[in-house]
């Protein structure tokens, strides 16, 4: 009988033995079997907002937007329009309309249709690729056109940067080729930009620039073929400045989701583009607005 009493109190010594042991590794075992305290619900909850913070986010607007622009560069008829207006973005990644990154609140930046990625961005520059479709022109978008070879639609690749100067100022610069050899040339394009937040859902944008390009791009666009069916003279441009250009754009939230845009555009032809046969009115305006559903951003 002694024998077995002394059995259940070496058990119990071994317990005792066990549950102080696990009391000194209780950090070990909290984490893995005991509870969460605050402060663990706490660190598992910053884990997880960071791992949000750096996963892309997918953004996207549709909406629709009614315009009035010159019927080409340098004519003197007009061409409105009613035409949807989207975007989808999703991390680095954007695919939008010529007008749908305007709804996304990036502001007076190149109108340009097509799919871009942002290859590096800090706080204040920024540096993308994009590639979109070149619709050219035919004889059909004025008469003054007909007669002359049609400028054909191409794929053109274009790389820009962007700094901010300060919170309200930025600037910017870009580069487009024609790659898939249809003679539409090279562009160049400067630009300054000023934004300002008239209140939180309101922001007034201010833009200006200047656009260049190849003799190839201003040949195709201004140049008269020397024995074309135009009743124009020949004429062939040289390459370099061909235009600047001045607008305004107001952006207004009218919720967490509608937004309405409107905005206007002067510019004016310069250099061999002014002087040549095919301009008419040098000095161009267009106007616009707009309203999208935008979601998620």
């Amino acid at each position: 009988m002694r024998f077995t009493t002394g059995r259940v109190s070496a058990s119990l010594i071994s317990l005792r033995a066990m549950a102080l042991a696990g009391l000194c590794v209780s950090p070990w075992v909290g984490a893995q079997g005991l509870p969460e305290t605050p402060g663990t619900d706490t660190a598992v909850s910053d884990k997880a907002e960071s791992q949000q913070a750096v996963a892309p986010k997918f953004n996207y607007a549709i909406g629709a937007i009614v315009g009035s622009s010159p019927d080409y560069a340098g004519g003197d008829g007009r061409k409105n329009s009613l035409r949807p207006a989207w975007a989808i973005e999703y991390g680095r990644f954007r695919l939008s309309t010529s007008r749908g990154s305007a709804f996304m609140g990036h502001g007076l930046g190149p109108r340009e249709s097509g799919a871009s990625a942002t290859l590096a961005q800090s706080d204040r520059f920024s540096l993308s690729a994009a590639l979109r479709i070149d619709k050219g022109r035919d004889g059909s978008d004025a008469p003054i056109l007909v007669g002359l070879p049609s400028v054909r639609s191409t794929l053109r690749a274009r790389i820009s940067a962007g700094y901010a100067i300060t919170d309200r100022w930025a600037v910017g610069a870009g580069v487009s080729q024609d790659i898939l050899g249809r003679d539409g040339g090279a562009q160049w394009s400067t630009s300054i930009g000023y934004t300002w937040p008239v209140t939180e859902q309101t922001k007034v944008s201010f833009g200006a620039g200047a656009s260049f390009g190849d003799r190839t791009y201003l040949r195709g666009h201004f140049g008269v073929p020397a024995g074309s069916n135009s009743p124009l003279p020949a004429f062939e441009p040289r390459g370099g400045l061909y235009s600047v250009d001045a607008g305004v754009e107001v952006m207004t939230a009218l919720n967490r989701h509608w937004v309405v845009l409107g905005a206007a555009r002067v510019s004016q032809l310069q250099g061999d583009a002014r002087r040549s046969p095919l301009t008419v009115q040098p000095v161009g305006y267009s106007v616009s607005v707009g309203l999208a559903y935008r979601c998620c951003r």
